[in-house]
């Protein structure tokens, strides 16, 4: 265990160097705790809730089921592993999927889409309830207890490596898509992995930004499948949501429901009469994307 978080660890610290080195957070409005700040706080919930979430189903499997552990031993790595993968990216891309469907749990999704500019940090906000709910938080503890811990680290750092790649704004993928050379590969490799073109859309707003495409977080491929994929090859206007959205402080998001604000009732009381409250079929299904806020209102966004 002490290995695969060294490896996270170092995966981390190389991407905040190349932010830190390409000056993406001397941007205006990074560096607060709206943005930076709220990040690296569900970062550390991410790691308490998930070692705590891990140590606990172990503990379940040696006293509920004792005879399981290591019953997968034998199968091999290079089997083990690409189920392991997409078994868990099935699950999340339906996990997140419905964060965008049901208003409750967009209620606990709603933090990562908060931020107004795309760097690492972004990656790992939400709610903690997310940290423990999302499918990858139970199916990981099963892997190694039934005997396959190599697949599990390889899972980790292959998805670790993809959700930072796919948060960081630097947009090294745009120049291989436009060139001629590198065009080809770069139209089937966007098509499997996640990559920070593909992931960037479902951040965005305006034009090239679409809330409700692209739920893959490591792969992209069951985008493809299900029709919620969307390539555009350029750099979004901006990213966040929509201006008419509530947003809570970020206390709130992060430890909602033990944390709970008046001025962010008052806000969304303020924001009331500007959101359609209940959209038409017609609307919903022309809209470039839906958001649903804390209180279940729907915003449209056409």
């Amino acid at each position: 265990m002490l290995g695969n978080a060294l490896i996270a660890f170092a995966l981390i610290a190389i991407f905040a160097a190349l932010e830190i080195a390409f000056g993406l957070y001397r941007r205006p409005g990074v560096l607060t705790m709206r943005e930076l700040g709220a990040s690296l706080v569900s970062l550390g919930n991410f790691l308490l809730v998930r070692g705590a979430s891990f140590a606990a189903l172990i503990w379940a499997f040696k006293a509920l089921w004792p005879r399981s552990e290591g019953a997968l031993a034998g199968v091999s790595f290079w089997l083990a592993f690409p189920i392991y993968v997409l078994v868990d990216e099935y699950a999340v891309y339906w996990f997140h999927r419905k964060s965008h469907e049901w208003p409750w749990l967009w209620r606990i999704h709603k933090p990562h889409h908060v931020p107004r500019n795309m760097n690492i940090g972004v990656g790992y906000r939400q709610n903690w309830l997310w940290h423990l709910l999302v499918p990858g938080a139970w199916l990981g503890p099963a892997v190694i207890w039934f005997g396959q811990p190599g697949a599990y680290a390889a899972g980790l750092a292959f998805r670790t490596l993809m959700v930072l790649m796919e948060h960081c704004d630097l947009r090294w993928d745009l120049p291989l898509q436009r060139n001629r050379f590198t065009r080809p590969f770069m139209w089937v490799i966007e098509r499997v992995i996640s990559l920070p073109d593909t992931h960037h859309v479902h951040h965005g707003v305006g034009r090239h930004g679409n809330a409700m495409k692209n739920y893959g977080v490591a792969l992209i491929c069951f985008d493809v499948i299900h029709g919620t994929l969307m390539i555009p090859h350029a750099r979004q206007e901006g990213f966040g949501l929509p201006d008419d959205a509530p947003v809570e402080p970020w206390a709130e998001q992060l430890f909602w429901p033990f944390v709970r604000s008046t001025s962010s009732t008052k806000k969304v009381a303020a924001h009331r009469p500007s959101i359609e409250p209940a959209p038409p079929a017609a609307a919903l299904a022309a809209a470039k994307a839906v958001i649903y806020t804390a209180d279940g209102r729907t915003v449209v966004v056409s």
